[in-house]
């Protein structure tokens, strides 16, 4: 099936120089997405992404995750943060309507040509030693090496990075992340494919209860039954894999940074009936936090309804 991509004919370098003048210094996200610090919310961490990638409707999306500052436009942003008229019209010279261009998506996902399996690199190689060592200190074991078929490439486009695939119930593979294991700038390298997938699927009991967490690292570290959500909302082929399925009771164990969407994700499930608990995390990731640690938090999770939804949205 023919879709259409719709390329931004700006100039990219000179609006982000623009937009770091006024924001501060910006952190490359996927895509064309840059975060910068949120000036509403003052987060110690970048959380206002802005899309320097203009859409068919000649719009560059933005939203902070913390306090959710958002807007459809450059123009709106600029508005908002009340820069002056003469050097909002210099910025906005940059920011045009994208042309139309042919796109084919990407329809299957394949691991790097490159891919090596950790649980057969030999104990001898110092680049597996160095990647257990840091998967080691994350949390993981040597079966979570054969269990999740985790490897790494030391040429190619994911040189120097852990590949963690993740596989649908059919095992067939359905993405992968690309995480370096060394201090980069650029931390994730993952495949232009769709993220409306259900992370580790053929690994979930759907008749137990589930835990969701953010990414592949910590639902491998948190030993549990636990499916990472790979983005900034929970994908449609979750969200029906759950309602068609006989989990009952949901964990939802995202950072502080993402309340607001745990708060979400806990009115979508009461809604189907579901049981929900939040987990306090503490100010950590689960990946961080250890297989004990997290147990204990899981034990001591809230278990919600509506009336401590509410209070919570008002605090």
């Amino acid at each position: 099936m023919s879709l259409f991509l719709y390329i931004t004919v700006m100039d990219s370098p000179i609006l982000l120089g623009y937009l770091e003048n006024i924001l501060g210094k910006s952190h490359k996200r996927a895509r064309e997405n840059y975060a910068f610090g949120c000036p509403k919310c003052n987060h110690r961490k970048p959380k206002l992404e802005v899309n320097l990638h203009t859409n068919e409707k000649g719009e560059n999306p933005f939203e902070c995750w913390v306090c959710g500052f958002k807007g459809r436009t450059i123009k709106s942003l600029l508005k908002q943060l009340q820069v002056p008229a003469e050097q909002a019209y210099e910025i906005l010279r940059f920011v045009r309507k994208g042309d139309e261009v042919g796109y084919q998506p990407t329809t299957t996902v394949e691991l790097p040509k490159e891919f090596k399996p950790l649980a057969l690199a030999t104990h001898t190689s110092v680049i597996a030693n160095k990647i257990r060592k840091y998967l080691y200190a994350r949390g993981f074991t040597d079966r979570d090496f054969i269990k999740y078929n985790i490897g790494y490439c030391t040429s190619g486009d994911y040189e120097g990075r852990v590949i963690v695939p993740s596989y649908n119930e059919s095992n067939q593979l359905n993405f992968f992340v690309g995480r370096t294991y060394e201090n980069a700038y650029h931390k994730y390298k993952n495949p232009e494919a769709s993220k409306d997938i259900v992370g580790f699927e053929n690994l979930i009991n759907w008749d137990q209860p589930l835990v969701l967490v953010e990414g592949v690292f910590d639902a491998i570290a948190v030993k549990r039954n636990a499916v990472p959500i790979l983005g900034k909302s929970l994908s449609k082929s979750l969200l029906k894999k759950i309602v068609d399925s006989r989990v009952e009771d949901i964990y939802i164990a995202l950072d502080k940074d993402a309340f607001k969407r745990a708060l979400q994700y806990t009115e979508q499930f009461l809604n189907m009936g579901k049981k929900v608990y939040l987990v306090d995390m503490q100010d950590k990731d689960p990946s961080e936090m250890g297989f004990r640690n997290f147990t204990q938090y899981v034990q001591q999770a809230e278990e919600m309804d509506l009336g401590k939804l509410l209070r919570y949205k008002l605090s």
